[in-house]
């Protein structure tokens, strides 16, 4: 179902199209001219005019009108000109064709005396909606809401709000959400219907509210077969009960098919044709994948946009020499900003005839501001990397320079409790995978996010982490725990292609949504430290050293180059230290009556 509303984007009207991923509702949208996609808002938009919405009714996909004000309600009202002679229902389809509604009621005006509904459902022989009228009061049903007309009284309206309808000021009619349980009370309270018309409408809510659809979709645990979902109101199961190789997952509620193409595309045509809803959530051969991330070029114009124009004859080839040694888009960022103020110090015309004494100058005068050692060490590396390998100044001893020492703080540490307190803090299925995939392999923010479909090995309790820091591949233990927990995180989500996908489904989700994740779990838990995904990947570490194991496994799982990087958890670890005695303990434990504690006790009796 494709949520439909109006908004205000980049300064003009545009229609809000937002719904689950759906590659062939895509394709279709994009058959829409001047159809963009907004990552502020997370979903499609068409520009608000007559002619985009109606290319979008001629699709003749499935949709709801959300608006949240009266005044959005009233915009939204005067999209569309074109009027629509609604007639009986007697078939049930899906959209409704007219943005002409308030407050979602799907209402349209005609002129101040003449109210006519459309539906949000309609069928071959065009728009629908249902009225009925009984002692002087009057109800639609239309574009999933019931619509109410009576003459004021106290009564009525008490029981209206009850069930929590609201007053339509510009419609002057009752609205009401077109639910199962709101059509009993209505039918209750006014005895509008007949039989056949209360099963009519019936029908049509469970059509809207539970459609019938088939999802395609892989789960890691089944590499050579593909899942399939049979869901919905009066779906059928026969058809793909006809499948010879078809098996039923009933833990799951799920069928398992062959993945051939030939079996896949047949099931998707008969289910098509019998009027199901076809989500496709299988990996597309040539889709284009990506993580979220700009390319070099992109960085590199962002960089250059972004640099005086009479210092980008030095920027531009600093920036081609980053890019040729292929260092990472975060070293990019680090490197160029200290880069750009030590040559706006040195000045460009001498950019070229300095000396080591020019540049432990400058490092001195950096020093006497207020930043950071790692901000002082970056730009002496920043500075290296010009004369080593943009411009090849042998002549030019950077090694010199000295260096503010390195501190080396401990990292932050929860305790098992404090990390079971977060992992029990969320009921969001995927941020509860998130969570329990960082703290039961210790992988690094940018490994996660990198994590795709194929790199979880099932049967071999296995992760491959590709391309980690240092471009290096590992491979970490696959919790059972956690496999259990992907189970139902595939049936929910279904990923396609990253494990976790963004809002799009086709590129990786963001930093900054797992930072958020991590944050507010922390938060709900009652942790008053910071904490970080990195902070449970230093548990992780640490708890291991806990239980004993070996630090060179450590290392190797956590993908250290030197195994100096993972000695910093002997400093933080239990495993030993909970060992050593106290030696105020050891002085006072065969006499704890003595000294301060047992003179304040028996002040504290008498």
């Amino acid at each position: 179902m494709i949520k439909v509303s109006k908004i205000e984007h980049r300064g003009n009207t545009q229609i809000l199209l937002q719904f689950e991923y759906n590659n062939e509702v895509v394709k279709m949208l994009k058959t829409i001219e001047k159809l963009q996609f907004t990552k502020t808002h997370k979903g499609w938009y068409i520009p608000y005019d007559g002619k985009s919405w109606k290319t979008f009714l001629a699709l003749k996909l499935p949709f709801e009108i959300h608006t949240n004000t009266t005044e959005n309600s009233e915009a939204l009202a005067n999209i569309n000109q074109v009027n629509y002679k609604p007639t009986e229902i007697t078939h049930t389809g899906t959209a409704s064709p007219s943005l002409k509604s308030s407050d979602n009621a799907g209402i349209t005006s005609e002129n101040s005396t003449d109210v006519k509904l459309t539906l949000a459902l309609h069928g071959d022989n065009g728009e629908r909606y249902i009225h009925q009228s009984k002692g002087g009061r009057e109800v639609w049903y239309s574009g999933g809401r019931f619509v109410i007309k009576i003459s004021f009284n106290d009564e009525d309206v008490k029981f209206l709000k009850s069930i929590k309808g609201w007053w339509n000021q510009n419609l002057k009619r009752w609205i009401l959400k077109g639910t199962l349980d709101n059509l009993l009370a209505l039918q209750s309270y006014y005895d509008f219907w007949d039989t056949e018309s209360y099963n009519k409408i019936e029908d049509i809510i469970l059509t809207v509210s539970k459609p019938y659809a088939i999802t395609l979709y892989k789960v890691p645990e089944e590499r050579n077969s593909v899942m399939v979902q049979v869901i919905g109101h009066n779906a059928n199961l026969d058809i793909i009960k006809h499948l010879s190789e078809r098996e039923y997952h009933k833990e799951n509620k799920r069928w398992s098919i062959p993945n051939d193409a030939a079996v896949i595309e047949r099931l998707v045509e008969i289910y098509r044709k019998d009027g199901a809803m076809i989500l496709n959530r299988l990996p597309l051969l040539g889709e284009d994948y990506q993580k979220m991330r700009p390319s070099y070029g992109d960085w590199k114009r962002h960089w250059l946009e972004k640099t005086d124009k009479d210092l980008r004859d030095i920027v531009e080839p600093y920036l081609d020499a980053l890019s040729a040694k292929r260092y990472s888009l975060r070293t990019f960022d680090a490197y160029i900003g200290p880069f750009i103020r030590f040559v706006k110090h040195i000045g460009i015309n001498k950019i070229h005839q300095i000396n080591s004494t020019d540049i432990r100058s400058y490092m001195t005068k950096l020093g006497s501001e207020k930043v950071s050692d790692t901000y002082l060490n970056t730009a002496i590396n920043s500075i290296k990397f010009y004369y080593q390998q943009v411009v090849f100044n042998k002549d030019l001893v950077i090694e010199e320079i000295k260096r503010p020492k390195k501190a080396k703080p401990l990292p932050v540490i929860l305790s098992t409790s404090e990390i079971d307190r977060i992992l029990r803090s969320t009921e969001n299925l995927k941020h509860a995978t998130l969570l329990y995939t960082l703290y039961s392999s210790g992988i690094r923010l940018n490994e996660i996010l990198s994590l795709r479909v194929e790199d979880l090995w099932w049967d071999r309790d296995q992760v491959m982490i590709k391309s980690g820091k240092g471009k290096k591949d590992r491979i970490v233990p696959f919790s059972g725990v956690l496999k259990r927990l992907m189970t139902a995180y595939f049936d929910e989500y279904k990923p396609i292609y990253w494990v976790f996908e963004g809002q799009d489904r086709k590129y990786q989700y963001s930093e900054k949504s797992v930072q958020n994740v991590v944050k507010r779990a922390a938060l709900s838990a009652k942790i008053n430290k910071k904490v970080t995904p990195h902070t449970i990947r230093h548990c992780y570490a640490t708890h291991l050293l806990d239980g004993g194991t070996d630090i060179r496994y450590i290392q190797e799982l956590l993908g250290h180059a030197n195994i100096t990087t993972t000695l910093i958890y002997t400093h933080v670890t239990n495993h030993s230290i909970n060992k050593i005695q106290s030696p105020l303990d050891r002085l006072m434990s065969n006499d704890l009556d003595s000294g301060f504690l047992g003179t304040n006790a028996k002040k504290s009796e008498s």
